[in-house]
């Protein structure tokens, strides 16, 4: 029988996985580590960890007879009903399973041959070695529910103590005593700064359980088989990518988390990962090889140095990600190309091979977009494309993604205002929704940027209708262009579809759909703050600005009372609660200088909850922490400056002390859960 290539091999594996198991039909540890199960009675996933924890128990431990293998009612009814599969699609899923397991033991005995021969003592021990996985939360996987009260096994989670001592990441710790399939596969060209396999296995199966955009940057189902191929295999993962995932997965476990590689760098080992990742990934854009995996690198190191609040690697990672992007031609999709027949060409690289990777390619390109965003909403610096520059249609629905080709023209396209108010139901998602949330930050971060240009070149929108907001200029807000941006921002709220609304419907708490809410009150507080006098009863911006940040408090009100690891949100999120900190901060001052001793109590107690908020999400994630430290000084300039008498007349005051319906009026009048 003729032998079956690699990538072919990776294929069909990749093939039969996605056409023999249904959802829900892989047992339920499998389906927790985000391991692939052949759904047998028990997995044969689960019998090689049982034999793996039986050879590698410690003295005295007391461990199972049999390995703990459990499935839903209902796969065992799908199970049943397989039995009428097509006989030619069988005889085809079993020959191409033949074919794979021949090769896999062709390459077993090459490699084992090579190794007897020569062994180096740094040889890396290749399969699926059980490590101890040492998390910090709940997983952000779809199916996971956020209980009112911690659970049982979320309290076993939290018991692993953090420090043991950490692990040589780059030699292999295998016993030869005791017994491992897998222990005699060794990789003689491992490349030479990547973790030993089984650690890296490890890492990556961390980034996929616990990064909630993880399974949108790769396509899972594809890319965790990828690992098992020799390092010289075209289709296995060029080190850029996983030295990138490494650094990232590196803070969700405390395996690595200490450990210092390097002692004159004071460089730890997330922080060369992260280097050798960007080195590597700037050399083979530069010899324009493997462009595309050199961009998911790129996102990757993004969500890096977003987590480790490093500014200026952020800003220029994220510059390379969407410069990237566009000669790729991510950016565009036809008919959308310039009319000049000499640039044709949109894209340097090849068309996609298949429906899921095309989407990956999109998704990829929607995850850069959203990250220089975010980001760049706390800041005064511009933006690395333009939105003038993308007409590309918006990411599918995840449980359309590799299994039906959907029409450009039954898409959404990124450049039409409708597509921000209209969200079809068969093609939106949360996913979906936290893209065109970004894409609404992006318009009010846009227009605050370029106003003052558009009105010195005598743009009709950005002329103010002619109201006086003092005696000396003209109210901006009664420009055309602020009045469309934000009836936008209300109607982008208002046209919610009703079951993507609340985060935490049925119990659950989706991330992306947290993220989407927390972005549409910022992208109010961003638009209205430097209009906003807060010392006036009569400034709808005020008042706008503090029901932005009242509705950021009642979603950390939500959050805080489940047991989600809020340590695990996305990195916006910290950004979120320091703005909205910051606008209380403001009002708090305003109560002060009138006295207003009930409204301080209330405006202290919100400004501290933020502030716990973030002291405590800042115990892992050092942005967190840095928000803090900002919170805080912002809050001293602000409440503690010294008084502007000048800039409250008296007739305001009076006003404000003899009537509070000024707070009323601005829905102050709440406490803080207990």
């Amino acid at each position: 029988m003729p032998k079956a290539s690699s990538s072919q091999s990776t294929t069909s594996h990749a093939a039969i996985q996605s056409s023999v198991l249904k959802r829900n039909q892989a047992c339920h540890q499998c389906r927790k580590r985000k391991l692939v199960s052949d759904a047998r009675r028990p997995c044969s996933t689960c019998v090689r960890s049982h034999s793996h924890a039986l050879a590698h128990s410690q003295p005295g431990s007391t461990l199972p007879p049999r390995p703990e293998c459990t499935f839903d009612e209902v796969a065992a009814i799908e199970s049943s009903t397989s039995v009428h599969e097509d006989p030619k699609n069988r005889i085809e899923r079993l020959e191409s399973r033949i074919l794979e397991l021949e090769n896999l033991l062709s390459q077993k005995d090459k490699v084992s041959s090579s190794n007897s021969a020569s062994e180096s003592p740094r040889s890396q021990v290749l399969g699926s070695i059980e490590t101890t996985p040492v998390i910090f939360g709940p997983s952000l996987n779809p199916s996971y529910r956020a209980d009112p009260m911690p659970s049982s096994s979320s309290n076993q989670l939290s018991q692993v103590p953090i420090d043991q001592p950490s692990l040589d990441p780059y030699v292999a710790h295998a016993d030869p005593t005791r017994s491992n399939p897998h222990s005699d596969m060794h990789w003689s060209h491992w490349p030479r700064h990547l973790p030993r396999p089984d650690l890296l296995r490890h890492l990556v199966e961390t980034f996929f359980a616990y990064h909630p955009h993880s399974t949108r940057l790769f396509h899972m189902s594809t890319f965790i088989p990828s690992l098992s191929l020799p390092p010289t295999h075209p289709d296995f993962p060029i080190p850029a990518v996983l030295h990138a995932i490494c650094a990232v997965a590196s803070g969700y476990t405390a395996i690595v988390t200490e450990l210092q590689v390097d002692s004159l760098r004071q460089e730890t080992f997330a922080d060369q990962q992260a280097r050798i990742s960007k080195e590597q990934a700037d050399q083979c854009v530069k010899e324009g090889q493997q462009i595309f995996q050199c961009l998911q690198a790129y996102v990757a190191l993004s969500w890096y140095y977003w987590s480790q609040a490093k500014w200026v690697e952020l800003f220029t990672v994220c510059g390379h990600s969407l410069r990237c992007a566009v000669p790729l031609g991510l950016n565009v999709m036809q008919p959308f190309r310039a009319i000049s027949d000499k640039v044709a060409f949109l894209s340097v690289i090849s068309p996609a091979r298949s429906i899921a990777e095309d989407e990956t390619r999109r998704n990829v390109f929607w995850l850069a977009y959203a990250i220089d965003r975010q980001h760049g909403a706390g800041t005064g610096w511009a933006l690395s494309l333009a939105d003038d520059d993308i007409a590309q249609i918006l990411p599918a629905p995840v449980d359309m993604q590799g299994s039906t080709s959907i029409a450009p023209e039954a898409r959404q396209w990124s450049h039409l205002r409708e597509t921000l108010l209209n969200h079809p139901f068969d093609l939106t998602d949360s996913f979906t929704l936290y893209i065109k949330s970004t894409m609404l930050l992006s318009r009010v971060k846009i227009f605050n940027l370029r106003f003052r240009a558009m009105q010195h070149a005598g743009d009709p929108s950005a002329i103010p209708l002619g109201t006086l907001r003092n005696s000396l200029q003209l109210d901006l807000r009664t420009a055309p262009a602020f009045y469309e941006l934000d009836d936008l921002v209300i109607s982008f709220r208002t046209s919610l579809p009703y079951h993507l609304r609340d985060p935490f419907s049925d119990g659950g708490m989706d991330s992306h759909l947290y993220t989407t809410s927390l972005t549409l009150h910022v992208a109010m507080i961003i638009l209205h703050e430097p209009h906003a006098n807060v010392d006036s009863m009569r400034c709808t911006s005020a008042m706008k600005m503090l029901v932005g940040a009242r509705g950021i408090l009642d979603l950390l009100y939500a959050i805080w009372s489940t047991s989600y690891d809020i340590t695990l949100l996305d990195h916006f999120c910290p950004f979120c609660w320091y703005l909205a900190g910051r606008i209380i901060a403001r009002f708090l001052r305003a109560a002060r200088e009138v006295n207003c001793t009930q409204q301080v109590q209330i405006l202290h107690a919100e400004l501290d909850f933020f502030r716990m908020a973030l002291n405590k999400m800042g115990q892992r994630v050092p942005l967190a922490s840095r928000y803090h430290k900002m919170l805080d000084a912002s809050v001293n300039t602000i409440c503690f400056a010294p008084l502007q008498n000048d800039s409250l007349s008296i007739a305001t005051t009076s006003i404000l002390v003899a009537d509070d319906s000024l707070f009323d009026a601005f829905n102050m009048q709440r406490t803080p859960p207990s």
